[in-house]
């Protein structure tokens, strides 16, 4: 007996050509030029199974390899689904308001991906639905398991609950990390929802003794509407020692947000008869811990108060604008912005202008002061043109002007896209300087020692 079943074989080739003016006083060279091949191979053999592998070959300066890129089978049936995964990133998990998963932090990610493990999916089972991830972290030794659970309990009222743990296998104990959490929601009526999610902590980097300080939690009733005005607001409080390598926020490594007592709120006003939209949001908290001490905590709180304000409108020809100010009060100083955008576009064309200044009336004179570049002013422009039907240009640039010192950023790209499944790209510049929306990047609002990258690159991509 013969069997057969379908097999689908795609490709892709990326070959990247860069020529870069070194700091040394030589020409142009080549440098470390790319060509890579990336071969994906997917199958369904029998019902509900489905078997997918990428295989990869890289070219470049350091020689050539080729490896495994990434992989799954996945066996599927009405109510569950369960997969065998190699350097994919399947570990997203819903944490509605506390955001105890961050993708990036779980899938080992060197380059890509890097873990290898399961996820089983399971829905309509009881009126549960939920998943349970295991996976080996393959650049160390290590474990990464997370699990979530939801049912609703009524037709207006679901719970839900969250368990993670990542595992090192060293040092003193505990050797992991272990977050449990408890989330829920109320729908009221309309718009209007009732969330929480309050989540507990264990780490062997707790410094405190009190068990208040392992909890997390956090109280949202977003969107009443009264006529054209919706607000939303929460309450929060997160313990000093609530840690949580599986997120950002509650990294060590990442933003630290530990030790926040807090209110957060926001009001939208939609103006009647006008596409104009006015926002005000704010946020207040107090907090202990100070990552410049050891151990990192005060003795005192301390206290930061944000004021956001913003006005969108849209005008004929497809024309809009934003301006926004945005205030910060904290114990060093009232840290003031102001921001202006105008843009537009039609079928041949984008255009996008932004003036932004930042940190209003700091270090005007020149004075160093070890927690602010000073008062600077930065320009941004963004500009898309459709040359031909396939040929278009692409351009970004900012500049930024401070006490006693400018600095800019360029980007430019000319595409040619003739053919359905080829691209080929000239640039110029670095595109990382301003890919965070031009002068609100970080290299442009805070790096004065930004320059314009000498660097030519051709970009050929083919895919089948």
């Amino acid at each position: 007996m013969l069997l057969t079943f379908p097999v689908t074989i795609n490709g892709y080739f990326e070959g990247e050509y860069v020529s870069q003016k070194s700091r040394l006083p030589v020409a142009w060279d080549m440098w470390n030029p790319k060509n890579y091949f990336e071969m994906k191979i997917s199958a369904k053999p029998f019902p509900g199974i489905e078997a997918y592998t990428s295989m990869a070959a890289l070219s470049n300066g350091n020689g050539t390899r080729l490896y495994l890129n990434q992989g799954h089978i996945t066996f599927h049936k009405s109510n569950f689904e369960i997969t065998y995964f190699s350097r994919e990133d399947r570990y997203w998990i819903s944490s509605p308001l506390l955001f105890l998963v961050q993708t990036d932090r779980v899938k080992d990610d060197s380059w890509g991906p890097k873990g290898e493990g399961f996820r089983y999916d399971f829905w309509d089972i009881f009126k549960f639905r939920g998943a349970i991830i295991g996976s080996k972290f393959k650049t160390w030794d290590g474990e990464a398991y997370l699990a979530y659970l939801e049912r609703p309990i009524t037709r207006f009222f679901q719970l839900g609950t969250i368990y993670l743990k990542k595992d090192w296998r060293g040092g003193d104990p505990p050797t992991f990390n272990s977050v449990y959490s408890l989330n829920g929601k109320l729908h009221v009526k309309g718009p209007l929802n009732f969330r929480f999610e309050v989540a507990k902590s264990i780490h062997p980097a707790q410094i405190t003794q009190k068990k208040s300080d392992d909890y997390a939690y956090e109280i949202e009733l977003r969107s009443v509407r009264i006529k054209n005005i919706l607000i939303a607001g929460n309450l929060f409080n997160y313990g000093l020692d609530f840690i949580d390598e599986f997120s950002n926020k509650f990294n060590k490594d990442f933003d630290r947000e530990f030790d926040r007592k807090g209110v957060y709120g926001e009001i939208i006003y939609l103006v009647p008869g006008k596409a104009i939209n006015l926002v005000y949001k704010t946020k207040w908290y107090k907090s202990r811990y100070d990552e410049s001490k050891i151990p990192p905590v005060r003795e005192t709180y301390y206290s930061r108060w944000w004021n956001y304000g913003e006005i969108y409108m849209e005008y004929y020809g497809g024309v809009n604008s934003r301006f926004f100010v945005e205030s910060t009060i904290d114990t060093q100083e009232t840290w003031n912005h102001l921001y202006f955008e105008v843009g537009g576009e039609n079928n041949v064309m984008k255009l996008r202008l932004q003036y932004k200044i930042m940190d209003i009336g700091i270090n005007r004179k020149g004075r160093s002061v070890f927690y602010s570049i000073g008062e600077r002013h930065l320009v941004g422009v963004e500009l898309r043109v459709n040359i031909t039907d396939y040929l278009h240009f692409y351009g970004r640039s900012a500049i930024g002007m401070g006490t006693g010192r400018d600095w800019e950023s360029l980007f430019l790209q000319l595409a040619y896209r003739r053919f359905q499944n080829t691209e080929i790209l000239l640039e110029y510049g670095e595109p990382s300087h301003t890919d965070g929306d031009i002068v609100n990047d970080w290299d442009i609002a805070y790096n004065p020692y930004q320059r314009v990258e000498d660097r030519v690159k051709l970009l050929v991509k083919f895919w089948f």
